[in-house]
């Protein structure tokens, strides 16, 4: 996947003196150009030239004979050569310049003026290679109409998509939810005709405002109304309406489920792989995720915003006192109250076994100190009851901002579990807001603590690999997984990343840590392939490991050792982590090319200097930032930067992957701008076992 070097060009001259053809050559080279040439004086010498190859740019010397413009032109077309002809000639006044281009010339320059002909070579070089992309946008538009038809009739949802209220197309499953046999008996139909005739006023109004405030805002809408199907008669649904494609020409996607068979199930679904179990709340990953998203925001001068943390005081004496199941029950009870008191635009999820995290993106400081007061006053004045016997609590609450400094989502919470802990051991019962100044101290005897566990973890084993999928979206079966981290602590309880590795990274374990993932996952995919499944791996490489000079030898003997196939291996670097360590990431990353081992740069997009990065760096995958995948039926300006990020890939040859995919609704988005892979909870959540179903019903 080499880039196309826009200042090296082959050059083809048409001259009869080998030493005019060498001067005209010798002014790319003096303008700093990489040139390759060859020169000609006839017909014949231009055949077995272009048989050759074909070259970038052909310079032809006027006054050749037998070599007319027209001519040469005409040679051009018969040997199916797409490549500009710029005549040059003694001078080039107007009347010649019109002549020598309706013969089928780009332009006539003077031999006179060198700087005029390096310009329009130039500028054909630019057409050229704009054209070249167009062509192969073109190609890839339509593989991307083609995928995105497979994937809509293979849905279970019903999907349809209809222009001026009528239908233009719909999938099988939406076909079979009316009694449709054949797609043509639907295409032209007025979606009006499906509905129950007290609706149609209902859904007239509504589709008339609708394309009205979808024609800015790109935001779907949900419509409740009773359809009609002849195969089954009369049913309650939900229609859900997004602005879309077909074939290059708008329209909107409707989407309808059927609440009579199950009123709840497309919340189910929706819910299912960002639930805790337990509770009800968000889990700890979609917490993670939508923080992520929130600290972007922040960077980008968004406005305030908060993470409260809020653990109980001493939770295991209330499990010594009701057990395992009754503290379930309190918990859960616990939950609801705190749901109660959150803002509708807050993220509230169950965090770990006892503890509870809220984003709140609007949030000043003293609006987040007056919730966290009472989130507090909520847990102290409840009365829980268990099997007769009643139970009280008292919780810490953690605060601390999210603001232009804050570095990632794991410093954030962090600084909010530290804050709660000073307010623990304070006495409890109380809030505190994170102060890097006073929270210093225990913030380092913390650190000493997840050193002295992450130390322990290495020497005992006790690391865990987790495997997310990444799915190919124009139809290519073969599996992917990208490989996450986890560790247990003594008593064998999970512990995410967010814990542990920003104090590995203080305290140098980040390389000790890294080897410990690549050599469990090369050797998990060593078994793997051997048992007959086509899997590969993306490995996270961290910067501060990119530094370290023994680490390359050590994989290159790692890669030897395990007999891994490289290309069953992508090794990927965060964006920030490449940029700080450029240096080792550009050698470690080169290395890794010229074994045909995979790379990829994750959190694309994040930074201004993203695209000047990549320059440096020689990666095959672009993983998107997550921050502009979120909500991007509804934000243009998402759309535009995943556009631009995908039109450039293209143009350079790499492939791109959507991080933090979480719903259907932006499927069509990210097939029409040309997302190669997706990745996220929409697909599975992180996971101990490579079980995904990759095949193309699955999406």
């Amino acid at each position: 996947m080499i880039r196309e070097d826009q200042d090296r060009i082959q050059l083809l001259v048409i001259e009869e003196s080998p030493n005019d053809a060498e001067a005209l050559a010798n002014l790319f080279k003096q303008s700093g150009r990489v040139v390759r040439h060859r020169y000609c004086a006839d017909a014949e010498g231009l055949r077995a030239a272009l048989e050759q190859g074909v070259p970038d740019l052909v310079l032809l010397s006027e006054g050749i004979e037998g070599m007319d413009t027209a001519r040469v032109a005409g040679l051009l077309r018969d040997a199916g050569a797409d490549v500009p002809l710029v005549v040059v000639g003694v001078d080039n006044d107007e009347r010649r310049v019109i002549d020598a281009m309706r013969q089928g010339a780009c332009d006539l320059v003077s031999f006179d003026f060198p700087e005029h002909l390096l310009l329009v070579a130039e500028r054909e070089r630019r057409h050229q290679r704009t054209a070249r992309a167009h062509a192969a946008l073109e190609q890839r538009y339509r593989e991307t109409e083609r995928r995105c038809h497979a994937l809509l009739d293979s849905s279970r949802d019903a999907i349809a998509y209809v222009h001026d209220g009528m239908h233009i197309h719909a999938n099988r499953s939406y076909l079979e939810l009316f009694g449709f046999d054949d797609p043509e008996e639907i295409e032209g139909q007025p979606i009006m005709d499906l509905v129950a005739p007290e609706d149609m006023p209902k859904l007239k109004a509504f589709l008339r405002s609708h394309g009205r405030q979808t024609e800015s805002s790109g935001a779907p809408a949900t419509l409740e109304l009773h359809c009609i199907s002849p195969a089954r008669g009369p049913f309650e649904a939900v229609m859900e309406f997004t602005p879309a494609s077909i074939e290059g020409e708008p329209c909107t996607q409707v989407v309808i489920r059927d609440r009579t068979a199950d009123p709840d199930l497309a919340e189910k679904v929706k819910y299912l792989s960002k639930q805790d179990m337990l509770t009800g709340l968000y889990n700890r990953q979609y917490f993670m995720e939508e923080l992520e998203l929130a600290v972007s925001a922040a960077r980008s001068g968004d406005g305030p915003g908060a993470v409260l943390y809020l653990a109980p005081d001493d939770f295991r004496a209330v499990r010594d006192a009701v057990g395992i199941g009754g503290s379930d029950l309190v918990l859960r009870e616990l939950a609801d109250r705190l749901r109660r008191l959150v803002p509708e635009s807050a993220t509230l999820a169950r965090f770990g076994d006892a503890a509870f995290t809220l984003l709140a993106p609007e949030l000043d400081r003293e609006a987040a100190r007056r919730l966290g007061e009472a989130l507090r006053a909520a847990v102290a004045d409840a009365l829980f009851e268990v099997e007769g016997r009643a139970v009280t609590l008292t919780a810490s609450v953690g605060i601390t901002p999210i603001d232009e400094q804050a570095r990632d989502a794991q410093e954030v919470v962090s600084r909010a579990d530290l804050a709660c802990e000073v307010a623990r051991q304070e006495g409890g019962d109380r809030v505190h807001l994170h102060d890097p100044h006073t929270d210093e101290a225990l913030g380092r005897e913390r650190e000493d603590h997840w050193q002295q566990l992450t130390e322990q973890a290495l020497a005992e084993d006790r690391f865990r690999l987790f495997y997310q999928p990444i799915v190919n979206l124009l139809g290519a079966p073969r599996e992917q997984y990208e490989v996450l981290l986890r560790m247990e602590d003594e008593d064998g309880e999970e512990i995410l990343p967010a814990k542990f590795l920003p104090v590995a990274e203080a305290h140098g374990l980040l390389p000790d840590i890294d080897r410990w993932v690549v050599d469990h996952a090369l050797a998990t995919l060593a078994q793997r392939r051997a048992e007959g499944y086509d899997t590969v791996l993306f490995i996270k490489i961290s910067g501060t490991t990119l530094d370290d000079e023994d680490f390359l030898p050590w994989v290159v003997e790692r890669l030897q050792q395990h007999a891994v196939n490289p290309e069953a291996v992508v090794f990927e670097v965060a964006e920030k982590e490449a940029g700080g360590h450029l240096k080792g990431a550009k050698r470690f990353l080169k290395a890794m090319r010229e074994l045909h081992v995979g790379t990829a740069l994750e959190h694309f997009g994040g930074s201004p200097q993203s695209f000047q990065l990549l320059k440096h760096l020689p990666v095959d995958f672009l993983k998107i930032d997550g921050a502009f995948v979120h909500n991007l039926t509804a934000d243009e300006d998402n759309q535009a930067m995943v556009k631009s990020i995908c039109e450039m890939a293209k143009s350079m040859h790499k492939k791109t992957i959507a991080e933090f995919v979480q719903d259907a609704s932006s499927l069509t988005l990210l097939f029409q701008y040309g997302v190669d892979y997706i990745q996220g909870y929409f697909l599975q959540a992180p996971h101990p076992a490579m079980d995904y179903d990759f095949s193309e019903e699955s999406l």
